[in-house]
């Protein structure tokens, strides 16, 4: 037997319902504007390093 373990969210920092999935509670829980911001801060850390 298999066990799930919950999806945690990245923009707020909480676990998820165990029937929910990420992309359900990201575009109905999180504004796209905050979305964006966070994929932008992701992608420069990854590619321009911590420095930014």
């Amino acid at each position: 037997m298999t066990t799930r373990s919950s999806v945690f969210c990245p923009l707020c920092n909480e676990g998820m319902v165990l029937d929910e999935d990420l992309e359900h509670h990201l575009v109905y829980d999180h504004r796209p504007r905050e979305l964006a911001k966070e994929l932008v801060a992701e992608w420069e850390a990854e590619e321009l390093g911590d420095a930014v």
